[in-house]
Order: structure tokens, then C-alpha cells, then sequence
């Protein structure tokens, strides 16, 4: 409806998430995200698991393995544009992560990591991931229903800010300097394939680049302009 469309990420259009694996995590990313008034389906090979979702939890469960095409297309994946595979088997998160992404093609996937030595894996794969429990819903929500810039540092009373960007692929061989502002801006590190460096104005970005940004206000709305920009030029 209109409303619940208006709820959703302010006044941005309402998404369409699947999420596999109704585990503590699980359970909250998906109330969390259908309180937000976007459609959700869950997928969980126990029946039982589903109990975990609050009362106000609007979207659909589906009973079967994550990686099954049967229970996905229960799930109407093919409408979905976000996914999050959060079950207790990093087997089943990798192999349910490449399906969304190869087969269906959906844009913005995410896995729940259990075992951080296996995060680099996932990394060359350009599979992102989430590894702590203790804050695992909330970042994989943001990740999801609101890619781009996520604040993750704020030093005084805000006026300056550190930020952290994932590049696509509207950004692949670009130079970073036509993307983080000149004055008002400040790349502080960047993560490829699990290794972190201290870029420059002429290192060129690849997709699936992790991005730290400090920046003021004013420089990360230019950012967020010139992402803007960018996706334009892409689509």
C-alpha cells in the first residue's frame, strides 16, 4: 500500500528481502525489516524456528533448505532485490549467497559469517559479510535496505565523521580521487580480498572494495551526490 511504502526507508520505495534461516539473527533482521513496512520472506528448514518472529512480523515463512529451488520459489525470490542467509552453517550461507547472486541475480546479498577465518573466502567470492552476533541484524539490515555510505564513527558533536563505502561496480577501475571530495574529505583505509591499505587519490577503486571515509557534512553530501552520479551513469 501507499503507507507502507512510505514507511519504508523514509520515502524511498518499499524492497522485497528473502532471508535464509530463522535463528536468533534471523528472526530479528526479518521483524526488524517488516516492521519497516518492506515484504519479507524467511526460509528455515524447521517449522519451529519461526516462533521467533514477533507478533508484529508481517511477511511470509516458508519451510525448506535455503539452497532448494522449490523453497525459494515459495519464497518468490524472483522479486526479491536484497538477501540474507543467516542460518548456523557457513557451507549452507556460502552456497545459499551464490545462488542469490548467480542464479537470481539479486543485487544486494549478504552472509552471516560463524568462522572469521573463512571471511577472506567469502571476500574473493565478492560475497559481503557479517561475522558478530552480538550487532549481526542490524548491520546486515543496513547493508541491505541501505547500501552505499554507513556511518561508523562520529567524533565530537558530529561535525566530522567517519564512513564506510561499498564500491559497485559503477566505481570498478576508477580512480578514487573522482569520487571522495577534495578539502572536505579524507579516505582513511580501504579493504580488498581481507587486506587493508592506505589508498591514495590515484589508487583505482574495484568493486566490492571496502571504502573508510572521514569527512564533515558538507563533504560527505558531496559524496553522496557523486555516488548518485555515478549510479547514473551506470544505469
Amino acid at each position: 500500500s501507499r503507507g507502507r511504502k512510505a514507511l519504508a526507508m523514509g520515502n524511498a520505495p518499499a524492497q522485497f528481502v528473502t532471508i535464509v534461516g530463522c535463528g536468533r539473527v534471523g528472526a530479528e533482521l526479518a521483524t526488524s525489516v517488516s516492521r519497516q513496512g518492506h515484504s519479507v520472506a524467511i526460509v528455515d528448514s524447521d517449522e519451529r524456528a519461526f516462533d521467533r518472529l514477533g507478533a508484529d512480523y508481517r511477511g511470509r515463512t516458508v519451510r525448506g533448505e535455503g539452497f532448494d529451488y522449490d523453497a525459494l520459489q515459495r519464497a518468490n525470490i524472483e522479486k526479491a532485490n536484497a538477501f540474507a542467509t543467516v542460518t548456523s552453517s557457513d557451507s549452507v550461507n556460502i552456497i545459499c549467497a551464490r545462488v542469490a547472486r548467480d542464479v537470481y541475480h539479486i543485487e544486494h546479498v549478504v552472509a552471516r559469517v560463524y568462522n572469521p577465518t573463512r571471511t577472506t573466502l567469502y571476500e574473493k567470492l565478492g560475497l559481503q559479510t557479517v561475522a558478530s552476533s552480538s550487532w549481526g541484524a542490524q548491520r546486515i539490515e543496513q547493508l541491505l535496505l541501505h547500501p552505499g555510505v554507513q556511518s561508523i564513527y562520529t567524533a565530537g558533536q558530529g561535525e566530522v565523521q567517519i564512513y564506510e563505502i561499498a564500491i559497485g561496480a559503477e566505481w570498478n577501475d576508477r580512480p578514487m580521487a573522482d569520487l571522495v571530495p577534495v578539502g572536505e574529505a579524507l579516505a582513511a583505509g580501504l579493504t580488498r580480498g581481507g587486506r587493508a591499505s592506505l589508498p591514495n587519490p590515484q589508487t583505482v577503486l574495484k568493486t566490492y572494495d571496502i571504502l573508510q571515509v572521514s569527512a564533515t557534512t558538507q563533504g560527505i553530501a558531496q559524496l553522496r551526490q557523486n555516488l548518485r552520479l555515478g549510479a547514473t551513469r551506470k544505469a
